[in-house]
């Protein structure tokens, strides 16, 4: 699947307001200047950072090159930076440029209006700068004590103004050992993202542990469901009845929005009451298998309705979930129960995270909010707006585990 952009534009009583929705955007052709190319580079940067004019002129130049087909010289660069300066948008420093305050408050209106024709890495980048100080408090305790991975992203080298290249930064050194990453800090958080880092994956274990904090089951739809345009509407469904489910065997669990296709379940386990079973990701794993036992039988009981609902996508002779991980090409037609994070090093994508493809947060939804939730809901501006709404659910309490074994 292509990932969305991440805005588009309607105007309306010259004023703009968000319309986002994977696969589907709005979008005229707009003029990017040498300008634009400036103050977006400049915004990236960590505050109080200066930077040199041969690297404004090199990234602004490729950028160019690219999408213009014509190469530019340094004196024009130069001649932009001193309109810029007497704008009071840009700010000079010795040898060096930043953004000024005037400058940061029109870079929203600046990306909202040409962020197609922007660099995307560029983009992401200013958009974790904006979002992650609002909700790092939020997500610290699902990063805390464990290894995480910073997904660091950069401009791709064929396509610098559409694709983005990734790299998972795993440790903070290799030698003599290596390091995991660690985040047990808002701080530390907001280090990385100045670093270029969007999104941020821990593992479903602490340190040094050999058993899960979270028990995750990730709905993910084969690829046949995912041609059809309401599969997003089947998955939300299955997993309102995975929540309802868990709640009758005992289980506070909560739904979490993937960020890009999916949605998890999480919940956290008393596992002293497991003590005596051994390997408890081998426990948590059978006690998957079971809930989608169970869960299935559960959709097949409403088999009827789901038919005339999802008529192309629920047939009475075909299961519609299934917990086999492997052969992906046989559960094309069906919807993962996936519990393969449920391992030793098993990682996640943490809630409130920004899906590094997508550009939208992996935010937690409240049971009775995932029918009516649309991906657009999930824009990080927009999930500021509405935190509070996110930050209700978010509190995950540990809770027994179900007698399923």
């Amino acid at each position: 699947m292509s990932s969305p952009n991440i805005y588009a534009l309607r105007y309306i009583r010259q004023d703009y307001i968000l319309v986002t929705h994977i696969g589907m955007f709005l979008h005229r052709k707009v003029m990017v200047t040498i300008s634009d190319r400036i103050l977006l580079l400049l915004s990236i940067k960590e505050e109080g950072k200066r930077i040199g004019i041969d690297h404004i002129f090199e990234k602004v130049r490729r950028d160019i090159l690219f999408v213009e087909k014509k190469g530019i010289s340094r004196e024009e660069v130069e001649v932009e930076i001193r309109n810029l300066i007497s704008q009071g948008l840009v700010e000079r420093f010795g040898d060096g440029f930043s953004l000024s305050k005037e400058g940061d408050k029109i870079m929203e209106k600046l990306i909202l209006e040409k962020e197609k024709e922007l660099n995307r890495s560029y983009t992401l980048v200013w958009l974790a700068k904006r979002y992650y100080p609002h909700v790092a408090r939020l997500m610290i305790p699902f990063l805390k004590g464990r290894a995480v991975s910073a997904v660091k992203i950069f401009s791709g080298k064929k396509d610098p103004i559409k694709e983005v290249d990734a790299i998972f930064v795993r440790y903070t050194k290799y030698k003599p050992k290596p390091v995991f990453l660690t985040i047990d800090s808002e701080s530390k958080l907001m280090s990385l993202v100045f670093d270029h880092c969007v999104d941020f994956i821990p593992y479903v274990h602490k340190l040094d542990s050999n058993e899960p904090d979270y028990f995750i089951l990730d709905l993910d739809a084969g690829s046949e469901i995912m041609k059809n345009p309401k599969a997003f509407d089947l998955i939300k469904y299955i997993a309102s009845e995975l929540l309802i489910l868990l709640t009758e065997l005992g289980v506070e669990s909560v739904a979490k929005f993937s960020g890009s296709r999916g949605f998890q379940v999480w919940a956290s386990f008393d596992n002293s009451e497991l003590k005596d079973r051994g390997d408890l990701f081998k426990t948590y794993r059978e006690m998957a298998i079971v809930i989608q036992g169970k869960l299935e039988d559960r959709l097949q009981g409403k088999i009827g309705d789901l038919v005339a609902m999802f008529p192309s996508m629920v047939r009475r002779d075909r299961q519609i979930t299934t917990s086999v991980v492997a052969h992906k090409e046989e559960r094309a037609s069906q919807v993962l129960v996936d519990w393969s994070a449920l391992k030793p090093m098993g990682d996640v994508r943490a809630p409130f995270s920004i899906h590094y493809k997508t550009g939208l947060a992996s935010v937690p939804i409240h049971i009775g909010e995932i029918m009516s939730f649309d991906v657009g809901d999930a824009h990080p501006l927009r999930v500021i707006e509405d935190l509070d709404r996110y930050e209700r659910v978010a509190k995950m309490e540990r809770c027994s585990p179900p007698r399923l074994l």
